[in-house]
């Protein structure tokens, strides 16, 4: 259940960003148009990324056949939880660092 929940609010984080995106375009907020749009837009472009990864791998590991693999599948769900370790990780020392490097 835990495995359905993260790949489905990957999914839904990936989408709120291109909707915000679409947002920020039809307000004339560019990427071009200040240094703080061009950070937000790197920034979350750069979380997007790695956030699509950790769902592409979540897919891979739920619907690949794992019969005739050198890799178990347990091996392959190990390795995505520590990437998305990883990430989490990542992303609170962003907020530590953003929030306490004022």
């Amino acid at each position: 259940n835990f495995w359905l929940l993260t790949t489905g609010l990957g999914m839904v984080f990936v989408g709120g960003q291109l909707i915000a995106w679409r947002q920020l375009h039809a307000a004339g907020v560019f990427l071009s148009t200040n240094p703080s749009s061009s950070f937000f837009y790197v920034f979350t472009a750069a979380h997007g990324l790695h956030v699509l990864g950790g769902v592409i791998a979540l897919l891979y590991v739920a619907f690949r056949s794992w019969q005739k693999s050198r890799t178990t599948q347990s091996v392959a769900a190990e390795v995505a939880g520590v990437y998305w370790h990883f990430l989490d990780g990542l992303w609170i020392f962003l907020l530590l660092l953003f929030s306490l490097g004022r």
